[in-house]
């Protein structure tokens, strides 16, 4: 049995399917607006809190290895993107990733880095044809919107508003080159912070504290008055505690016990 709506014959699966959307849309936004007045329980009694980006806010869309060989198509590569995703792990382990960078902060050695990293993915493939233009193209690439995603639970958790709205100093620690700043631009993410941090551009990167303690310097706060949030137990979790601040590790795939650091499972779990 069926329903007629403005002379449209409804069968029953249709209107299942209806009412299944328009509950889960009302649910979203009465879940929205009492996060938008509620409290976080988590983050209240802060009076600055700080952000890690990759793996916490953000990730490659759809990934390294996939844009690499989106963008070498043109340039005479066949492979796979899941090839080059597995081969870019190994050469940033290899590489040391951007703590290799040390306290190198123009963007020329930001270049070299990244130049050597590419070369190094694609050599085992006997490179690429007009190979300088193709890594332009990547480079530039990456610093826009188009391969960058905002975890959804971010978006959803309201939660820089939220801490906005208590009076709390928001900022971002980052191990990242200096691209960092027109990545959160061109996400819509960097209007929500008062500060940014790369490590490239401190000339620290996590764990070291000295990133935690510019942090601490322009935020103006103690270190008992702050909380780090970030993905990784030993640069986010660890580094923070080594200055004396609190931590949360993001957790979204459960690989840690909640006994072992303060976790949260989503941004949700924060509200």
């Amino acid at each position: 049995m069926g329903f007629i709506w403005g002379g449209i014959f409804l069968n029953p699966s249709i209107l299942n399917f209806i009412q299944t959307r328009s509950n889960i849309i009302i649910e979203k936004c009465f879940l929205r607006a009492i996060r938008l007045t509620g409290e976080c329980p988590m983050l209240s009694r802060y009076k600055a809190v700080f952000f890690d980006v990759g793996g916490t806010l953000l990730r490659v869309h759809p990934s390294v290895g996939e844009v690499y060989a989106m963008h070498a198509r043109s340039f005479g590569f066949r492979g796979s993107g899941d090839e080059l995703d597995e081969r870019f792990r190994r050469v940033w382990e290899e590489s040391g990733g951007v703590e290799s960078l040390g306290n190198q902060s123009n963007e020329a050695a930001e270049r070299r880095f990244w130049h050597d990293i590419v070369f190094r993915v694609f050599k085992p493939y006997g490179g690429l044809c007009n190979f300088e233009n193709y890594f332009e193209r990547v480079y530039t690439a990456f610093c826009g919107k188009d391969h960058w995603r905002i975890f959804d639970d971010v978006v959803d958790s309201c939660i820089f508003d939220k801490l906005k709205q208590e009076g709390i100093v928001l900022g971002v620690i980052s191990n990242w080159d200096s691209r960092l700043h027109t990545i959160l631009e061109s996400t819509g993410l960097a209007e929500h912070f008062d500060f940014i941090l790369a490590s490239a551009e401190v000339g620290s990167t996590k764990p070291d504290g000295k990133i935690f303690a510019e942090a601490l310097k322009q935020s103006g706060v103690m270190p008992e008055d702050a909380c780090h949030i970030g993905d990784d137990p030993y640069a986010d979790v660890h580094g923070a505690e080594t200055v004396g601040m609190d931590a949360i590790l993001i957790d979204r795939k459960g690989r840690h016990k909640k006994d072992s650091f303060t976790i949260a499972r989503s941004f949700m779990e924060l509200l």
